[in-house]
């Protein structure tokens, strides 16, 4: 996608909104949610080139595909969870964006254990190599 595209989207959606704020707010609010999910999906054309570089990078330092996987979903959920929990707070919904981030507090600890579990046994393994 390209960014001046990625840009206009995003001027032309705010205008809207802020245009109907003043007649419908309920539209307003519909409106931005709509932009952002539509400069959202052209974005997400953009992941499988990510995704290729990664890979490549990841071969030439000899890491495992699972730590790149752990890694792009660690990411991943860190996007989303930004994501949600501000257009919660666009909403009004300051309590519901909280909860949001707490809950994806969470799946980052549970999605980042198996490489926390690798260090700290490639920490241990170094330990034992000590005298």
């Amino acid at each position: 996608m390209d960014a001046f595209r990625m840009a206009g989207m995003a001027l032309i959606t705010a205008l809207l909104s802020l245009t109907l704020r003043s007649f419908r707010p309920e539209l307003a609010i519909q409106t931005a949610l709509a932009g952002g999910a539509v400069i959202l999906v052209l974005a997400a054309g953009e992941l499988s080139g990510i995704l290729a570089g990664l890979r490549s990078i990841w071969a030439e330092l000899g890491a495992g595909e699972e730590a790149l996987m752990a890694a792009v979903r660690v990411t991943g959920i860190a996007y989303i969870t930004r994501i949600s929990s501000e257009l919660c707070r666009d909403a009004g919904e300051g309590a519901l964006a909280v909860k949001t981030e707490l809950c994806g507090r969470l799946m980052l600890l549970s999605a980042a254990l198996p490489v926390l579990g690798g260090l700290v046994r490639l920490l241990a393994g170094t330990a034992e190599l000590l005298p």
